[in-house]
């Protein structure tokens, strides 16, 4: 149950990181020439778009236990690197 619990708090404060990282890149935004935020824009929405599928996982690892928790997971971790993944690569970017 700790580790569930670890797993939980873990993926809380990454869930908090990742709104902020959000945030810095909608504020670069407002920089961009205005041929390009189109563009920033829709990295924006797909970011937000993992972060909403992150956050429904996190939802059901809440509720859920024994094999369904660990199913869960999976799917969860899988949510968790996609949205890390285009997170690093907006910052890389939107420089």
């Amino acid at each position: 149950m700790e580790k569930r619990n670890e797993y939980l708090k873990k993926l809380e404060e990454k869930l908090a990181d990742y709104d902020l990282k959000i945030a810095e890149i909608k504020f670069k935004v407002a920089e961009v020439q205005d041929d390009m935020k189109t563009e920033y824009l829709s990295q924006i929405e797909n970011l937000e778009e993992k972060r909403d599928e992150l956050i429904v996982n996190y939802g059901q690892l809440k509720q859920s236990t024994g094999n369904a928790w660990t199913d869960i997971k999976t799917g969860t971790e899988k949510a968790w690197l996609s949205l890390e993944k285009a997170i690093e690569k907006a910052k890389t970017r939107f420089k």
